[in-house]
């Protein structure tokens, strides 16, 4: 009796034991195949143009465009997904400024204002050159807000924070929508 209860009691264990060796290989494999991107550029797309950013948002401030067009440069480059060139890449990233929006965010008793919300979007039309097609044409949204105390810098963050998020929406765009 004894050694039918230590054979099912060794049976257990290695039952247990095989199943725990089968769930790791199973999450090695799962996260072998798992891209935190969800894609790839296709292997024809080497080089990649980022068109100078334009302004259409009637906002009036120059250097959010300015802004803009350098976080998309310096994004593309630290990512290094393609190789960035001035004109003539197989891709090309045309981004249009098409919204700033300063708005009232928060108001504090006495009807006085507290905080404000700076919306920004962006239109872009990423262009596969090589293959003459339009991969998708979209429009990039993002805000902050920025205390009334410090109006002209605070907005200024604001906007810079909300191009940031943009252009890291971007470049996830152009990485897994294929």
């Amino acid at each position: 009796m004894k050694n039918v209860s230590y054979i099912l009691h060794a049976s257990h264990i290695i039952h247990k034991l095989l199943l725990s060796v089968a769930l790791v290989v199973l999450a090695v494999l799962a996260s072998a195949c798992y891209s935190f991107r969800g894609g790839s550029v296709p292997e024809h797309i080497q080089t990649m143009s980022v068109a100078s950013v334009i302004d259409r948002s009637g906002f009036g401030d120059p250097t959010f465009r300015e802004f803009c067009t350098e976080t998309l440069v310096r994004r593309f480059r630290s990512d290094n997904t393609v190789q960035l060139v001035e004109d003539n890449g197989d891709a090309r990233l045309s981004p249009v400024l098409t919204r700033v929006q300063d708005q009232i965010a928060t108001v504090q008793s006495g009807d006085l204002e507290n905080q404000r919300r700076i919306v920004v979007a962006v239109e872009a039309e990423y262009f596969d050159a090589v293959k003459n097609k339009v991969v998708w044409k979209r429009t990039f949204e993002n805000f902050d807000v920025y205390d009334v105390a410090d109006a002209t810098e605070g907005r200024r963050q604001a906007a810079e924070r909300a191009l940031r998020r943009i252009a890291d929406d971007m470049l996830l765009a152009v990485v897994s929508d294929w």
